[in-house]
């Protein structure tokens, strides 16, 4: 993996109504919102006089003010700063100061804000900090107007961690009685079987079977569509946190199905690609190595003889038609995942040629390695 690639971070922060630096930074920014809208007439009415445009004159004259009145009537009006226009400084007692250039009599007039900064972000801002930092990209000031602040959005390009070695792999699988199982899988056997979001399924069943019942009755539903949104995002943020913690203590990689976006079906609590994506960023943004495997049959593969039987699996129970082991199925698949990622090796996914793959973008079938015959039977964990 080549040191030059950069890992972009969006932060957000805010900075109080009350302080001192913002009388400052709001006079420029009121500048600003002046400025925009004779910018936005400027641009309508060149479309308009545009005679290239097929299209009535009146139904000109419409689309311009109600363009013109929607761009007035924004609530937020972001203002962005280059980075050559803001840097961040670090203070003794550990707050961070944003220093904004703006227009004033004196020449390098600067408007100093107090910046609240959600801790678990604190590591990431740290390595930005200082004048003319190259890691600081571009940032966003957005006025809220409900809470009297301002909000301010921080683009980070720090340097991407080189992922770790390794020949352990947690085996991830998306089901429907739990949001994900996990199990490490080594040459050593099968160890720390967890499953993930179990105590969220209840919660996201009675918002789902809600809905359906404001929709048949006719009744307003968005307020129930955000909150069931609020917690399939809250139960994806904490499992992907969970699978990702255990890789880094166990020193593993994480292996998931290669979904695409159509993967989100009825049939699952959260949506599978979704939880994909989550993972991946956090393992980037930790260092801990990735990949994706072939999704074909690791729900009918037995991960003892190998058997591959649509009849293995029936519902939430897996049971070999060959050799009559039984296990739960979400628990199956998962082995079989980690086991497809030792066969494979890790190749970060920026470096997956053609020639792992097969027509219609689907990964090549999963080649067994002869190492994984020496995998220990006897420390599996049936379930």
């Amino acid at each position: 993996m080549k040191a030059t690639e950069k890992l972009i971070i969006t932060v957000k922060g805010s900075i109080d109504a009350k302080d001192k630096g913002l009388r400052k930074l709001y006079r420029e920014y009121r500048t600003y919102k002046h400025e925009l809208l004779p910018l936005v007439q400027d641009a309508v009415r060149s479309v308009v006089k545009d005679r290239a445009v097929i299209m009535m004159g009146q139904q000109k004259w419409n689309v311009a003010q109600n363009l013109e009145r929607y761009v007035k009537n924004l609530p937020l009006h972001p203002m962005a700063f280059h980075n050559q226009s803001v840097w961040i400084e670090k203070t003794p007692q550990g707050y961070h100061l944003i220093h904004f250039k703006v227009k004033d009599e004196e020449p390098g007039a600067e408007a100093v804000c107090y910046t609240r900064i959600p801790g678990k972000y604190w590591s990431y801002v740290d390595q930005v900090c200082g004048k003319d930092n190259e890691g600081l990209g571009e940032v966003e000031v957005i006025e809220d107007v409900k809470y009297g602040r301002f909000n301010i959005h921080l683009t980070l390009r720090l340097p991407k961690p080189i992922p770790y070695e390794t020949d352990t792999w947690v085996g991830v699988d998306v089901g429907w009685n739990h949001l994900a199982v996990s199990s490490i899988v080594s040459l050593d056997g099968v160890t720390d079987v967890s499953f993930h979001g179990a105590k969220y399924k209840t919660r996201v069943l009675q918002l789902k079977h809600l809905i359906k019942q404001k929709q048949r009755a006719d009744r307003h539903v968005k307020a129930w569509k955000n909150r069931l949104q609020t917690t399939t995002k809250y139960a994806v943020g904490t499992t992907t946190k969970e699978i990702v913690e255990k890789a880094q203590r166990n020193k593993a990689g994480v292996a998931l199905e290669k979904l695409n976006f159509r993967s989100h079906t009825k049939r699952y609590l959260i949506p599978r690609y979704k939880l994909m994506v989550a993972v991946k960023t956090l393992c980037e943004r930790n260092g801990v190595p990735f990949t994706l495997v072939n999704a074909q049959y690791t729900s009918q593969t037995c991960n003892r003889c190998g058997h591959i039987a649509k009849g293995n699996r029936v519902g939430e129970t897996f049971k070999c038609l060959r050799c009559g082991y039984t296990c739960n199925a979400d628990y199956n698949a998962s082995v079989n995942i980690a086991k497809e990622a030792i066969s494979k090796g890790y190749m970060p996914l920026d470096k997956e040629t053609e020639a792992t793959s097969r027509g219609g973008g689907e990964l090549s079938a999963p080649q067994v390695a002869p190492e994984l015959d020496a995998i220990k039977t006897e420390s599996r964990v049936d379930l």
